[in-house]
């Protein structure tokens, strides 16, 4: 069995790729949910839509002539949606640098606040207790890596809307091609071209190889 995402050879019982994941679902509550409260990131995955499910994937013709002419057909055909494929990219590029915030960063950055805030106090009011300075860094902390948490996870959720959105149209589109015989991440027009080029200068002898590579 073959994944029609990736193009990975999969055990016939396997339900989820371990290469790319298709078919697996993000989890509906995050961390920051379940520790301190909703952060909305709940609400737009109640919201996001069913991963579309890709066609089966035809046969791969076998003489290398036939092969160039239907990459052709299907390069001419996912031309279309092309900018979709570059948004497409751009939304994961845009979720892998989605950072999660640091509590050590934020533990360092409450401190010179809360330090710059206390020695201004302290020159207005001599003799403010040190206990004063640590409730008021431990609050600093706790409330800004937090809020910064539950800014991340609602970011998270949304690029991952975003994702599923884009995917699916181009899924739509993927799903009406007419002999597909490209895995989902081999129709992008760009590759499709690169495996026509290297069909015809002999630099790959075939789509199997490539897939390998």
């Amino acid at each position: 069995m073959i994944c029609r995402k990736c193009g990975c050879i999969l055990d016939e019982k396997t339900k989820v790729c371990a290469f790319c994941g298709e078919q697996a679902e993000p989890g509906s509550v995050d961390l920051m949910t379940r520790t301190v409260g909703d952060d909305g990131a709940s609400e737009i995955r109640a919201a996001m839509p069913g991963l579309i499910n890709l066609q089966e994937l035809a046969e791969v013709p076998q003489d290398k002539e036939m092969l160039i002419i239907e990459l052709t057909r299907l390069q001419g055909y996912f031309a279309h949606v092309r900018s979709k494929y570059a948004t497409l990219g751009d939304l994961w590029m845009m979720r892998s640098q989605n950072a999660e915030p640091s509590l050590f960063s934020w533990t360092i950055g409450g401190f010179i606040s809360t330090l710059f805030f206390y020695l201004i106090l302290s020159g207005f009011l001599p003799g403010t207790p040190w206990t004063f300075f640590f409730v008021l860094w431990l609050g600093v902390t706790s409330v800004g890596y937090v809020q910064a948490g539950k800014a991340y996870e609602k970011r998270k959720a949304q690029l991952d809307a975003d994702i599923r959105g884009m995917e699916n149209e181009v899924r739509d589109f993927y799903n009406h091609a007419e002999r597909c015989f490209l895995p989902f991440d081999y129709s992008d027009p760009q590759i499709i071209r690169e495996l026509i080029i290297g069909l015809t200068k002999g630099t790959i002898t075939s789509f199997s190889d490539y897939r390998v590579q």
